[in-house]
């Protein structure tokens, strides 16, 4: 007998199964000191470090997206062309193109080149207070100001689209990238979903421009400190190899052979990219256009469009690294990117907003598988001790493209149609899609150096 009476104990019976233990007092101390242990980056390794730090950053850098994600509605709303917003999508490609190889060049001339790196991103982060301010000092032709700010903002930023792939890999081993970058995306999704309709309303809401000048506003103090976070990653110092002289003299033929079958994966994934990105490139200023002239949307309905997209991203940002675990980043992307068509052409044949909905958020899952397994083949088809170049170069290419294509696209609307050029657009990618499956991009000895000539018999 315990002296513990029948009632009693039938009374805990009622209130909690006897087979549970009893429950324990909140110790609030306890929670608020393990609330406060999440705001500080871990000290157990630089690794880990690091991964809070991008983690942290990336969530600044989404409400950055969130306020910037009304660019091209403003470009409209301040009276810009249809050329004027194919040039806005087309230069800044030309610029990387121009920028890039000299801005890895010097990337891959130091050993530690985060100053050069956290010093573009200010830079480029600091036009969004130019813009915030610029309605208040530019009474006319606001457009065109506009326009011209967010190209020299694209200028600035050459050395950091120049070495921050190349720092991710430096920084994350292989072993984490589909994890770590899977929640950067999930983070950024999750701040854009939750403030881009909030956003879309206010810029409904207030008069003109107003509510685009807090956006701005908004995105320059979150851009400060995602920059902020930048500045504390740990990178590691980098051994810097001098040209020889055979190096900088011009390649013979069969050394040009033998370096172009030891990259075949670069070669082909640089070629079957160029032609999926096309046809994204060719309608990516049309989109816009089509929404608000066309089918007469909302700054609040676009900012629907872009929550849907991200939240169907951050599922499948959630989804795919099991898949790329278990089945490899090769097979996971020939299953999804040849989907990549879909989006475009139902947005061709969609005569009101809503498919359109359904459509982003059946692509923001698909696309989440590519994007991850397309990164992560790309840093092993470029050789370690390049990478920086190898990347720039195939920036490069990509953006040729996107210099090119959106002014196509945009010649070919006014003659055949906006529908007409997205539904070409959307064929155009899943022919890219396709050559995945026809080329596939062998990821074996890119890090291995290039083997010698052979001798003469």
């Amino acid at each position: 007998m315990t002296g513990e009476s029948s009632d009693s104990r039938n009374n805990q019976g009622a209130s909690r199964p006897i087979f549970l233990p009893a429950r324990q007092p909140v110790r609030w101390s306890r929670v608020w000191h393990n609330a406060l242990a999440m705001l500080r980056p871990p000290t157990t390794s630089v690794e880990d470090r690091n991964a809070w730090y991008l983690q942290v950053e990336i969530l600044w850098a989404g409400i950055l997206s969130a306020a910037a994600a009304f660019g091209g509605n403003f470009a409209v709303r301040l009276g810009a062309s249809n050329q004027l917003i194919g040039l806005m999508s087309s230069v800044p490609a030309l610029l990387v193109v121009i920028l890039t190889l000299p801005a890895a060049r010097l990337i891959e001339s130091r050993r530690n080149p985060m100053p050069l790196l956290v010093g573009s991103l200010f830079a480029y982060r600091l036009g969004f207070l130019a813009i915030a301010l610029m309605p208040f000092f530019v009474p006319r032709h606001q457009a065109e100001v506009f326009v011209g700010l967010v190209l020299l903002m694209n200028a600035v930023l050459a050395p950091f689209n120049a070495g921050w792939s190349a720092l991710l890999a430096d920084i994350v081993p292989e072993r984490n990238r589909a994890v770590v970058f899977a929640r950067r995306n999930i983070i950024a999704s999750a701040a854009v979903i939750l403030l881009v309709p909030p956003i879309g309303r206010l810029l409904d809401l207030l008069v003109f421009p107003y509510g685009y000048q807090l956006a701005y506003g908004l995105g320059f103090l979150a851009g400060m400190l995602s920059t902020w976070d930048v500045s504390k990653l740990q990178a590691p110092e980098r051994m810097i190899t001098p040209r020889s002289q055979a190096a900088k003299e011009p390649l013979s033929r069969a050394t040009r052979r033998r370096l172009l079958a030891h990259h075949q994966g670069f070669i082909r994934i640089t070629l079957n990219t160029f032609v999926f990105g096309w046809g994204a490139w060719m309608v990516g200023p049309l989109y816009i256009i089509y929404y608000l002239r066309q089918l007469g949307a909302s700054d609040a309905w676009v900012g629907t469009l872009t929550a849907v997209a991200n939240l169907s991203a951050m599922i499948g940002y959630y989804l795919w690294p099991r898949f790329i675990a278990r089945y490899g980043e090769n097979r996971v992307l020939k299953w999804t990117i040849p989907t990549g068509g879909i989006f475009p052409i139902w947005a061709s044949l969609a005569r009101s907003l809503t498919p359109i909905l359904a459509a982003a958020s059946v692509d923001g899952v698909l696309m989440a598988g590519v994007n991850l397994s397309h990164f992560n083949i790309l840093l092993k088809v470029t050789p370690a001790d390049r990478r920086a170049s190898y990347i720039s170069l195939y920036t490069v290419c990509m953006n040729a493209g996107a210099f090119v294509a959106p002014l196509i696209g945009v010649a070919l609307a006014d003659r055949i149609g906006l529908t007409t050029v997205l539904l070409l657009g959307g064929a155009i990618r899943t022919v890219g899609g396709v050559l995945f499956w026809l080329l596939p991009v062998l990821t074996g000895d890119a890090t291995q150096p290039v083997p010698p000539a052979a001798e003469p018999a």
